[in-house]
């Protein structure tokens, strides 16, 4: 990993989490040290930090070591050291472990993937991180990181954000949903080599996650795919998966798993075969 890549990766990075310092100021921090006027502690503290953490990552991915809770940690402690939690302390033992079983099993089947695959696999770590929330804060700074450190491993090219706008949507989206599949088939809209993703090298920023306004303010809650199934279903019960998905802008799998649940639900039925058949709407929920 090359030093201008690094700092791509890390600026782009911080950046969705509030951080100003665009791709100039971040070269002069992260490769000379030299603070930029008008830029607070906390922002810098945090690039400084994430860069060490991808040292780190960059360490155990070219050593193949395996992927553990305590490895985990130890890198969050370096990447999120600067927001002042015990990122030893996590919010589930469990899914931290899940997550380091799926990636040890990507690394072992390694050779029988092509690049596709093996970005498929990237992905879905960076996305089981996101919806594990781990710690109280910085859980994308950690999945993009980890989503690098497999990729590194794997000898691929380093993925970074390159439509902030576009990216939050979409994983803030799939993690609504607890759908992996949302996120997963459309990342490559989203995500692009990072030589490619160079939109913090000038000032305007992306705006971080916007704090919800005040009740009065909100014109209404976005509707929940679930949701959206049910009422199109109700009007139009002999829709295919493919035409939910189109309408949707989901993928097949992730209309499959929705239809899934509603059936477990029981807020949905099939009524004859899959080929000829039809759905009946029970109820849908109040939104």
């Amino acid at each position: 990993m090359d030093e201008s890549q690094l700092y791509i990766l890390v600026t782009n990075s911080t950046a969705l989490e509030g951080s100003s310092l665009t791709l100039a100021q971040n070269a002069r921090l992260l490769g000379e040290g030299l603070s930029s006027e008008g830029k607070t502690i906390a922002e810098q503290l945090l690039n400084l930090d994430l860069k060490e953490a991808y040292k780190a990552a960059e360490k155990d991915a070219s050593s193949h070591q395996m992927w553990s809770g305590y490895r985990i940690k130890m890198l969050a402690s370096k990447a999120l050291r600067s927001y002042g939690f015990d990122c030893n302390k996590v919010a589930s033992e469990p899914a931290l472990q899940k997550i380091c079983q799926e990636a040890n099993e990507a690394r072992m089947h390694a050779r029988s993937l092509k690049d596709n695959g093996l970005y498929a696999a990237s992905h879905s770590i960076h996305f089981r991180v996101s919806d594990a929330e781990l710690w109280p804060k910085g859980n994308d700074i950690m999945a993009r990181l980890l989503m690098n450190m497999l990729q590194m491993e794997f000898g691929l090219q380093l993925m970074s954000v390159k439509d902030p706008e576009a990216y939050s949507n979409l994983l803030h989206s799939a993690v609504k949903e607890d759908i992996a599949e949302i996120f997963t088939s459309h990342a490559g809209e989203v995500l692009a080599p990072a030589a490619e993703c160079k939109w913090r090298a000038v000032a305007q920023a992306p705006s971080p996650a916007t704090p919800a306004a005040p009740e009065a303010a909100v014109a209404a809650a976005p509707v929940k795919n679930s949701t959206r199934i049910l009422e199109i279903l109700a009007n139009h019960p002999r829709y295919t998966t493919a035409e939910l998905a189109g309408m949707l802008g989901i993928s097949d799998k992730g209309v499959e798993k929705h239809l899934a649940n509603l059936k477990k639900t029981g807020a949905l039925k099939r009524v004859g075969p899959d080929k000829g058949g039809y759905w009946r709407v029970v109820f849908i929920p109040k939104r």
